[in-house]
């Protein structure tokens, strides 16, 4: 037989109770937010920071030039073979 809706008993679910224990401690963890501090936290100064963006940008042109350079000639050859046919 089958029971009807009234008649079945609702599961108990079990009440958490807190009971205060840290499973991990979370102090030296970073929000995913943002930071709250003023610093990004690596020591640097403005002109040492502009110094560095600098150098970085003097190692990586040549390479992202060329990579534009590329692209445009498989492009331009690209274009000429098929225009041809």
């Amino acid at each position: 037989m089958k029971k009807d809706k009234k008649e079945r008993k609702k599961k108990d679910k079990p009440k958490y109770i807190d009971d205060g224990h840290t499973v991990y401690n979370m102090d030296g963890v970073q929000s995913p937010f943002g930071s709250a501090k003023k610093g990004d936290g690596n020591g640097m100064t403005k002109k040492e920071k502009r110094a560095a963006i600098r150098a970085a940008l003097q190692v990586y042109l040549p390479y992202i030039f060329g990579a534009i350079l590329c692209f445009t000639l498989v492009g331009l050859l690209m274009y000429l073979w098929l225009r041809q046919g």
